[in-house]
């Protein structure tokens, strides 16, 4: 490919000039195998085949930065070409690599994949997007996994792997079969895959098959999860209008400290790779499995997001996928009107103590990765404004039409480009569909979401069954400093003297043994800590209240007869 070259000493130092990915002579091949032993996993041997650019030089992507995490190249050991005339060339950058090689020739890349940093994976507040490679198992992200030629995503792949150890059990969506869709590059990239001690169920038909890989032991049963999860993903294909279609879920346990719950995961192509505690309640790992699962439509069926940039437009991603997994769990039974409720306004809570609320969107977009409220900032965002412009959608049309009517005109519009629209125009084509259906979002978009101004939900968003109250409400504040106190081992740091927790005899040096009851962000609850102070243990309950206060919404029912709660239902459910 064109480019400009400069030798710096040793090794050759390649300026890559081109920035567009070419489109490709021929199909990737990517073969996954295991390095094992004595019965023991060391690291996964990977190999990736392709016929080298007409001009002989290719550029090789590494992978580098993908979900908060950075240089995941360094997971990726003895990286080496074949045929003996072809050269592995530095670029200008680590995430980077040219091969020199013969005009045309086919070519072979080598390279193992290792677990880069020490452990299992902890409920640290992220998700672990690394390569796990452990003496039994394996779980990795194509996007941390994939060595491959610069080209164009929609370049036609094909994948292989194994042979697997006695009892081992494999799984892969890149194994996904479905007519119309051959295998591609970006494929390789939006894959999860792993191998092991997993406990592989298979639940529906064939050709539409639903496979849940699960390991380690959880609270619930197998069949319970893959029941749940195959109810979600009926639920969600009803109202897309969308066939059955093969789906993999993979289920990586964290360590349960006793203190806390934690859940995350990653919603792939047609698979979510998902890793919790077992301690989860099951209005939140529905929610979970809900999100994730609905990234299978948004923003990857209605027309994708921008590649630059792209937590930008992540409202649009990750505020209505809350909106529509939360919905839709409501419509079709899995979640009651309470769980809604809670779920809603511990977001309304959440967002109006944010730091954050008022951050435009380039800087919540500059933090995303490093500031846990610049993260959820989208996602409340997003909800928010999918609730409000739900609602002048019913009001411009008296109930005839909602939000459901745009959503679903957006995914056929990118069906009718292609199946795999991800040319980032979901965000202008939804602007399009509003502007159509009658209400213009373009100046909420502005102030909201480009320039930071609040969102505030009208009072009668709900009509006759519910208000939204809106009040000033104190602060949540622990009254220490809850990073440096996790970071110490649960040894109370940063305490604060003025604060409650003081108060109730909380002290700097105490060690947390357990949380007993009381909700993060909440200071309406008492906290309650069982501590070690020196030899002793104690219990020590104070109201986290701080002195600042907060202009917080809440739903509350007009009131709780029947009724009026089924009135309610109907219309948290979209009807």
């Amino acid at each position: 490919m064109p480019m400009a070259a400069l030798r710096i000493g040793a090794p050759l130092l390649v300026l890559v000039t081109a920035s567009v990915p070419l489109a490709a002579p021929g199909p990737v091949e990517f073969r996954l195998a295991p390095v094992v032993e004595r019965d023991s996993l060391q690291a996964l041997q990977c190999e990736v085949r392709f016929v080298g650019e007409p001009d002989g030089e290719t550029v090789i992507r590494l992978p580098d930065e993908w979900g908060g995490e950075r240089a995941l190249y360094r997971a990726a050991r003895d990286l080496r070409v074949e045929p003996p005339g072809a050269e592995l060339l530095a670029a200008a950058d680590s995430a980077h690599r040219i091969v020199r090689h013969p005009a045309g020739v086919a070519l072979k890349l080598r390279y193992t994949l290792v677990q880069d940093v020490p452990g299992l994976p902890e409920p640290n507040g992220k998700n672990p997007y690394r390569p796990l490679v452990q003496p039994g198992w394996f779980h990795v992200l194509g996007n941390a996994m994939l060595i491959a030629p610069e080209w164009d995503e929609n370049t036609p792949a094909v994948f292989a792997a194994g042979p697997w150890p006695a009892g081992w059990r494999f799984a892969s969506d890149l194994e996904h079969v479905r007519a119309g869709h051959p295998l591609t590059l970006g494929d390789l990239y939006e894959s999860v895959s792993v191998g092991g001690d997993f406990r592989v169920l298979a639940r529906g038909p064939a050709t539409g098959a639903l496979r849940v890989a699960i390991r380690g032991a959880w609270s619930f049963s197998d069949t319970a999860l893959a029941e749940r999860i195959e109810r979600v993903i009926a639920s969600h294909r009803r109202f897309w209008h969308d066939p059955d279609e093969p789906f993999l879920v993979t289920v990586i346990p964290l360590r349960n400290d006793g203190q806390s719950s934690s859940l995350g995961g990653t919603g792939r192509s047609d698979a979510f790779a998902f890793f919790a505690t077992d301690n989860a309640k099951e209005a939140t790992l529905n929610r979970l499995l809900a999100h994730e699962h609905m990234h299978t439509w948004i923003p990857r069926r209605i027309g994708g997001l921008v590649t630059r940039d792209e937590a930008m437009q992540y409202w649009l991603s990750e505020g209505f996928t809350d909106f529509y997994s939360m919905r839709l769990l409501v419509r079709d039974g899995l979640w009651s009107t309470t769980d809604y409720l809670d779920a809603v306004n511990e977001i309304l809570q959440r967002y109006a103590q944010s730091p954050m609320r008022a951050a435009s969107a380039r800087s919540a977009a500059d933090q995303f990765w490093s500031n846990r409220e610049a993260q959820d900032l989208p996602y409340q965002r997003g909800f928010l404004l999918a609730c409000k412009w739900d609602d002048e959608l019913r009001q411009r049309h008296a109930g005839r039409q909602d939000l459901d009517d745009v959503m679903l005109a957006l995914k056929r519009e990118a069906a009718r480009h292609s199946r795999r629209d991800t040319t980032g125009r979901a965000v202008q084509r939804f602007l399009s569909a509003m502007r159509r259906a009658g209400v213009d979002v373009s100046k909420d978009l502005e102030r909201h979401v480009t320039q930071g101004e609040p969102v505030l939900l009208p009072a009668d968003l709900l009509g006759a069954a519910a208000r939204i109250e809106t009040h000033d409400e104190p602060g949540f504040d622990r009254g220490f400093d809850a990073d440096a106190t996790n970071a110490a081992g649960g040894v109370v740091s940063g305490l604060d003297p003025a604060t409650p927790g003081y108060a109730a005899g909380l002290r700097n040096g105490m060690r947390i043994v357990k949380r007993e009851s009381g909700k993060p962000g909440d200071a309406r609850i008492d906290l309650v800590y069982r501590v070690l102070d020196g030899d002793s243990e104690r219990v020590i309950r104070y109201r986290p209240v701080g002195k600042r206060l907060f202009v917080t919404q809440r739903i509350v029912p007009a009131d709780t007869t029947n009724l009026t709660l089924a009135k309610l239902h109907r219309r948290l459910a979209g009807d």
